[in-house]
């Protein structure tokens, strides 16, 4: 037995002596005992036993860093689905050469998945393939990565973590990531794919990955929703830090995820993307975006820190930009209320001397309406746009003149 597994299992007792007899007490042979001629029983001693949480190393794996333990991950997947178990995975780099899969053979319908510990997962994969990919092939629920654990990809494979649930048949829901990080993944550091909804994302970052940091996608006719994301940071993804869409259209896609606090810096697109709007349901609030849009110029009109056809509602938010594209906090064609409650744009550098930072783009169609409240930054208004907007106690410019802190002034 090595090191691992002896912690794994617990210390040894001491000269064969149970818990009973190194506290003090008298040791219970597990032998039988005489005959109780008081009652005229006979007394068997029960000995029992507490089985360890297993541990990645149960299904073989080392985690010397070099030997692949992608095997033992996938199998340990399937055993946690399985029996409803938190395999520990203790502090350590892991190997990672193939994908880890897991495909579900059953319903699951009780907490199961990794408890880290500080782990570290380094992929080998060069030919494209994901680094981790779990698909419900049934329901399944309950799925959840806790600790620390990061996935550090070689910038040639696919997503970090990848979770599908196809059609309208197979459900993939209550995830909960918490203290997930992915690094360098060479698509998404994180996508959510077809039916998988009502998850929760904690304490997580997304960096480096060679399209987006995570994405939410209706796919294939499931239908993703009901994300919330907090404390979150999405840095330096060639693509967007988020992303909410739709992969079997062009229009329309996931709208309710809602964002609390975190940060989302310079990524080469826009910070947050959403495909459909945020519903009216669903805001970022509380979240600092900075330098998004790196692949665009300071002060380019289409530049902006998050984008969003329909609506988008956020408070509370800041955005500043000193040497990337991101023009504006929030840009996008609106066609119903949209609002911005005690959110500001500020700029330095290269991005202030162009004098075209604002808070918001101002598009849409007549149904659309844009209300700014006690926000600052100032705002554009697209030429010929129908769309009409109120600012409520609001500084910076506008269409009519300089926003005072004091006053009201609508589109009408």
């Amino acid at each position: 037995m090595d090191r691992r597994h002896l912690i794994a299992a617990g210390a040894a007792l001491p000269f064969g002596l149970s818990a009973a007899a190194r506290a003090g007490a008298s040791p219970v042979p597990d032998t039988l005992a005489g005959p109780d001629t008081t009652e005229g029983y006979v007394q068997v001693a029960q000995a029992t036993t507490t089985k360890a949480t297993p541990t990645i190393y149960d299904y073989g794996a080392v985690g010397d860093g070099v030997t692949d333990d992608s095997a033992a991950f996938s199998k340990a997947l399937a055993a946690a689905a399985t029996k409803g178990l938190m395999v520990i995975v203790p502090a350590g780099t892991y190997a990672i050469a193939k994908t880890i899969s897991f495909v579900s053979t059953q319903d699951a319908g009780r907490p199961w998945g990794l408890q880290a510990q500080g782990a570290t997962l380094v992929s080998f994969i060069t030919n494209g393939t994901d680094i981790m990919s779990l698909q419900a092939v049934n329901t399944v629920r309950y799925f959840r990565i806790l600790g620390a654990m990061k996935i550090l990809g070689t910038g040639k494979d696919g997503n970090g973590l990848r979770i599908i649930a196809y059609g309208s048949s197979y459900f993939f829901y209550n995830v909960t990531l918490d203290g997930l990080c992915v690094e360098g993944a060479g698509l998404n550091g994180l996508l959510f794919e077809g039916n998988v909804f009502e998850s929760l994302l904690i304490g997580c970052f997304f960096q480096d990955c060679k399209q987006n940091g995570a994405v939410f996608a209706q796919s294939k006719g499931g239908i993703c929703s009901a994300i919330t994301v907090v404390g979150c940071f999405f840095a330096q993804n060639t693509k967007c830090g988020m992303m909410a869409t739709n992969f079997d259209s062009t229009y329309g896609g996931t709208t309710d995820v809602r964002i609390f606090g975190g940060y989302c810096r310079d990524n080469g697109s826009y910070g947050f993307y959403y495909n459909n709007g945020t519903s009216s349901g669903a805001a970022i609030e509380q979240v600092g975006f900075e330098n998004n849009c790196r692949s665009l110029s300071p002060g380019d009109p289409n530049g902006a820190h998050v984008y969003g056809l329909v609506q988008v509602r956020m408070r509370n938010c800041t955005g500043y930009n000193e040497g990337g594209g991101a023009t504006y906090l929030v840009r996008g064609w609106f066609s119903t209320l949209s609002v911005l409650d005690n959110c500001d744009q500020s700029s330095g550098g290269a991005m202030a001397t162009t004098g075209k930072s604002r808070l918001a783009q101002v598009n849409g169609n007549a149904a659309g309406h844009v209300l700014m409240r006690q926000s600052g930054g100032g705002f554009d208004v697209v030429s010929g746009t129908a769309i009409t907007w109120t600012a409520e106690n609001c500084s910076g410019t506008s269409p009519k003149g300089t926003l005072s802190l004091k006053a009201t002034v609508t589109s009408s």
